[in-house]
């Protein structure tokens, strides 16, 4: 083997190779140049997880933005790969792509992106050396436009939803459950307000059904007991006098 492979030195991969176990299982891999308009798109989609949800420490989001080689260092290690990119399928633009594991290089050839980075270059680094990732998968669409501009385009952007939702299936086959952001603050709202629900009804002197069987307070049995004992020592015609008419 040649002392550098693809431009990456040993030493680069020794670097690597030492970060392995403090590299999370899962790693979400947004990739793209933001300023060339839907080449961002991968980075504006990774941005968008990171925004709406929780992750476990498990997963690690990053934002690859145009790096190559150096991308090694991050995800080396890493058991399960969800790569988020434009990708220049030769389709209709807007076309969406889902390729997994072999099925990334049947279909890309020569590059995997858009743009000039070579994930999939990255990838073959990754198998040589023997760290490959035995679980990779790479969500993108046929971009609408690569001009100049940091705006993805309103077609690109309106792609965004669908992403996000097959990048929360692949995740969830994976074993990860995420959670949007907020959702345990409701929670917590809902649960406060229950309790204080209760402890209005028990101040009431409501009963729930599950305690119909438990005992009275004190003071409603005495009360019970009182009126059970007017009742027997009234004289009759006092207790039949009120229903006459």
């Amino acid at each position: 083997m040649s002392e550098a492979f693809l431009g990456v030195s040993p030493e680069e991969i020794e670097r690597a190779r030492k970060e392995l176990e403090a590299t999370p299982a899962v790693t979400v891999l947004g990739i793209g140049n933001v300023i060339l308009q839907d080449e961002g798109f991968g980075v504006r989609a990774a941005e968008l997880l990171r925004e709406k949800y929780d992750f476990p420490p498990a997963v690690q989001i990053i934002d690859g933005g145009t790096l190559g080689a150096e991308l090694l260092g991050v995800i080396t290690g890493t058991e399960h790969l969800l790569v988020l990119d434009s990708v220049n399928g030769g389709k209709e633009a807007g076309t969406l792509f889902h390729f997994e594991n072999e099925g990334i290089s049947a279909h890309f050839q020569d590059k995997l992106s858009v743009h000039e980075v070579g994930i999939q270059d990255v990838l073959a680094t990754l198998s040589v050396t023997g760290r490959a990732i035995p679980d990779v998968v790479v969500l993108g669409a046929q971009p609408y436009a690569v001009g100049a501009g940091v705006a993805l385009s309103p077609q690109m952007e309106a792609l965004l939803p669908e992403i996000e939702r097959r990048a929360i299936d692949v995740l969830s086959r994976w074993g990860i459950e995420v959670q949007a952001k907020g959702a345990s603050r409701e929670v917590a709202f809902t649960r406060v307000a229950e309790a204080k629900h209760e402890k209005a009804d028990a101040s009431c002197g409501f009963v729930a059904e599950d305690e119909a069987d438990a005992p009275l307070d004190v003071p409603m049995k005495q009360a019970g007991e009182a009126m059970r004992t007017a009742r027997q020592t009234l004289p009759h015609e006092l207790l039949t006098k009120g229903g006459e008419g």
